[in-house]
């Protein structure tokens, strides 16, 4: 008998730090307050105020400034000394010196794509979900083998004259997930990334032909555990470009390594990117995956998407972007093409969030997608059922394609998918401290 496993959410991904560029500065101006030697025969007084102060953003940077920043997240510079002249009654002048005070904020955008936590400073984001993915299915054919009586005897296949077996419904997945993704600054461009994830599943087949595959199954758990590394090697005034690779272990289903390019162009309050991602999944425990549910009586009933499989490989590329739109608040957007071993799908990705302070952020964001090549595509689904009842031959009523005393049958056959759908919704409470 054949040992099936079923992939529920291997394409999770570590969300990416970023640049330390991209923050929020407040440079305070000098004041220059400069006084002439007064004389005997005359007396003069000139006073003079530099400031113009102007708030824009830059690179994503937003600040309130006096004078041109440096492009580098940490500025560092020569403070300015300011000259005070005071009369004595003698005739000689005494100068006197004061160092200008200079004052710089700076605030991280921690949602933005590019950013990563600097040398011994600490990331985190907690994510929670909702995703769910649902299709139409309509079956085109079984085989039964009556694995009570004779379990190496051959199937039987059944395709009845009419063509259409006549049993259709729908399979619906849905997830809550919270991911906790958690970063640490080896260096200012190299992090060290753990991922780990709790997820509550749910499947139901539902509006089948006679209730003959209605049911529903829930599991829940700690399933998804990952360490990977990050390094942004370029950050410019105009580029910006990182990569990360990541190992991932799904409890009882997969190993799975994951690789991840960016690379954006900096306009003004506005980060451009594209980006490119790998994945290839091993999996551990059967050969085949999909949508599965278990009876509570002991049978098992399976809409595959793939058999006979070992190893799956994704692949994604894209292009986004992100945008400064104050000193509190951003947006950003982000539309995939993706190669999922078994179908294709584009995919767009939305996001909006309000950051108050340098250490935290409340990031919402969505996604659906808007082509999926699944829609029309024939697989196998396979059932194993326990004390089973008679199936009657639809082209010849009174007779049976099952042996009615069996106690266990399986049954495989294909089945077409109609009306694919998937969508995702979330919101992430970002760290950094």
């Amino acid at each position: 008998m054949k040992k099936y496993m079923f992939v529920l959410c291997l394409l999770g991904m570590f969300p990416a730090f970023g640049a330390e560029e991209y923050g929020y500065r407040k440079e305070s101006s000098q004041y220059i307050d400069t006084r002439s030697v007064e004389t005997p025969r005359k007396a003069t007084k000139t006073s003079r105020r530099t400031g113009n102060y102007s708030n824009t953003i830059t690179n994503n940077v937003y600040y309130t400034q006096s004078v041109q920043p440096a492009n580098n997240a940490r500025v560092y510079r020569d403070e300015p000394r300011v000259v005070y002249e005071k009369p004595v009654k003698q005739k000689k002048s005494v100068v006197q010196t004061k160092q200008a005070r200079t004052s710089t904020e700076r605030k991280y955008f921690l949602a933005h794509p590019f950013f990563q936590p600097l040398k011994g400073r600490f990331g985190s984001v907690t994510d929670f979900s909702y995703a769910k993915n649902s299709f139409k299915a309509n079956v085109l054919s079984g085989s039964f083998r009556d694995m009570d009586f004779d379990p190496t005897s051959s199937y039987m296949e059944y395709v009845p004259e009419s063509g259409v077996i006549g049993l259709n419904g729908k399979v619906n997945l849905s997830q809550f997930l919270v991911k906790e993704d958690f970063s640490f600054g080896l260096s200012d461009t190299l992090s060290l990334m753990l991922m780990a994830q709790y997820d509550i599943t749910r499947t139901k087949f539902t509006d089948w032909t006679g209730d003959y595959f209605n049911v529903s199954g829930r599991n829940s758990g700690l399933r998804v555990f990952g360490i990977g590394l990050q390094n942004r090697f370029i950050d410019t005034d105009k580029w910006i470009a990182m990569f990360s690779g990541s190992f991932q272990h799904q409890k009882d289903e997969a190993n799975t390594l994951m690789f991840e390019g960016k690379a954006g162009y900096k306009v003004d309050r506005t980060t451009i990117y594209g980006l490119a991602r790998l994945g290839y999944s091993n999996l551990t425990d059967g050969e085949a995956y999909g949508v599965r549910v278990d009876y509570s009586i002991g049978d098992i009933l399976a809409f595959t998407y793939k058999q006979d499989v070992k190893d799956i490989i994704y692949a994604e590329a894209g292009a986004g972007v992100f945008s400064v739109l104050n000193k509190y608040t951003y947006l950003g957007g982000e539309l995939v093409l993706g190669h999922y071993d078994w179908h294709n799908q584009v995919n767009i990705k939305g996001n909006i969030g309000i950051q108050p302070n340098e250490f935290f952020a409340l990031n919402l964001y969505a996604s659906t997608a808007l082509y999926d090549s699944a829609k029309g595509k024939i697989k196998r689904y396979m059932m194993y059922d326990v004390y089973p009842d008679p199936v009657e031959d639809a082209d010849h009523p009174g007779t049976y394609l099952t042996n009615p005393a069996s106690s266990l049958a399986f049954i495989e056959g294909n089945y077409k998918m109609d009306s694919y759908k998937e969508w995702k919704i979330g919101v992430q409470a970002i760290l950094y401290f």
